[in-house]
């Protein structure tokens, strides 16, 4: 009966955790034209676009999770990029590098 109990339980909690929504992953250019942050410093931001896809007009929002890369992140700069997202959360950064215009 106890293991009955515990395998119901089990994929009860394995069903609700699976109702998150489906994830998304993003890789692409993108032109920040815009970076924010929260008044209590605990939220950053950037809104951008990605120039191969999309307007300016379409600018979205994407979480920065950490200070110190928000720190490094320049407006109107173009970056390759890394995004996600988990069902109606907001996109997250996973990762950005910047690319430079080489002159030879």
């Amino acid at each position: 009966m106890k293991k009955a109990t515990i395998l119901m339980i089990t994929v009860a909690l394995l069903v609700l955790a699976s109702c998150g929504g489906p994830f998304i992953s993003n890789t692409s250019m993108l032109i920040v034209i815009e970076k924010g942050r929260s008044s209590d410093y605990k939220e950053y931001w950037v809104k951008a676009y990605d120039p191969n896809n999309q307007t300016i007009e379409e600018a979205f929002k994407i979480e920065v999770q950490q200070e110190m890369v928000w720190n490094l992140i320049e407006e109107d700069k173009e970056y390759f990029s890394l995004y996600s997202k988990e069902g109606d959360k907001s996109w997250v950064l996973e990762q950005i590098e910047h690319i430079e215009n080489k002159k030879d």
